[in-house]
C-alpha cells in the first residue's frame, strides 16, 4: 500500500482487515500500555492509514478519564481522506514523510507508528526512527511484525481463510517478510540516536520498541 490504489473500495475493505487484525491480534494494548504508563497526552500517529489505532487510543483514554490530542499523519491523500471520514472531527491530520517530520523538536509527548516500520529500510530506516525520537519529548512507540517462517505462515493462512480482498492476501504474508527481527529493530534504534532503546516482544507476532531513558 505505498504507492496510490485504483479501487477506493478495496482500499478500504484492505484498510477494515488491518482494523480487524490490529483489534484481534495485539495491534492497541501495547501502545496503550505505554501511553498510560508515561501519562502521555499529545501523540503524534506517523504512517496512521486509516486511523483505526487513534481512534481506538481516544476511546480507551476517554473511558479512563483522560483525554488524548492525537494528531495523524500520513504520506498519501488517498489514506487521510479515508481517516477524515471515518475520524468525526476528533484528530488532525498532517500530510508528510516520516523521515522528515514537519514538526519542531520535541513537540509531542509521543510519537508513535503501527505497522509502518517495515515499509522503510535501510538509511530510510534509521531516518524514520530519528525523526520519530526527535519530535518525542518522552518516548517513540514503534509496534511492528516480527519477521519469522512461523509468521509468516500463520499470517499467509489467517488472511486466505477470512479475507477475500487482494490487497490483503498480498501486503500481509509480504509485510512480515520485509518486517524486522527484535534485534534488527533494536540496531536501527540504536543508530538512530535513541538513547537506550528497549524491545519487548508480543503475542501473534509483534513487537514493541521504545526508548527507556528520557
Amino acid at each position: 500500500m505505498d504507492d496510490p490504489v485504483d479501487s477506493l473500495v478495496e482500499l478500504e475493505a484492505n484498510l477494515r482487515d488491518i482494523e480487524r487484525a490490529n483489534r484481534l491480534f495485539g495491534g492497541i494494548a501495547p501502545i496503550a500500555r505505554v501511553l498510560e504508563e508515561t501519562g502521555a497526552i499529545e501523540i503524534l500517529d506517523v504512517g496512521c492509514g486509516a486511523a483505526d489505532i487513534p481512534r481506538a487510543l481516544s476511546l480507551r483514554a476517554r473511558r479512563h478519564g483522560r483525554t488524548l490530542a492525537i494528531t495523524c499523519l500520513d504520506h498519501s491523500e488517498q489514506m487521510l481522506a479515508i481517516a477524515r471520514r471515518l475520524d468525526g472531527g476528533n484528530f488532525r491530520f498532517v500530510l508528510g514523510e516520516g523521515e522528515a517530520l514537519p514538526f519542531p523538536d520535541g513537540a509531542f509527548d509521543v510519537a508513535m507508528c503501527s505497522l509502518t516500520l517495515h515499509h522503510v529500510e535501510g538509511r530510510q530506516a534509521v531516518e524514520f526512527l530519528r525523526e520519530l525520537r526527535r519530535v518525542s519529548r518522552i518516548t517513540p512507540v514503534v509496534c511492528d511484525l516480527r519477521r519469522s517462517p512461523l509468521a509468516f505462515a500463520a499470517t499467509w493462512t489467517q488472511v486466505h481463510l477470512f479475507s477475500r480482498n487482494r490487497l490483503t492476501r498480498h501486503d500481509a504474508p509480504v509485510s512480515v517478510l520485509r518486517a524486522y527481527t527484535p534485534d534488527e529493530a533494536l540496531a536501527l534504534a540504536r543508530d538512530a540516536g535513541w538513547r537506550s532503546p528497549r524491545v519487548r516482544v508480543e503475542p501473534w507476532f509483534r513487537m514493541t520498541l521504545i526508548d527507556a531513558k528520557r
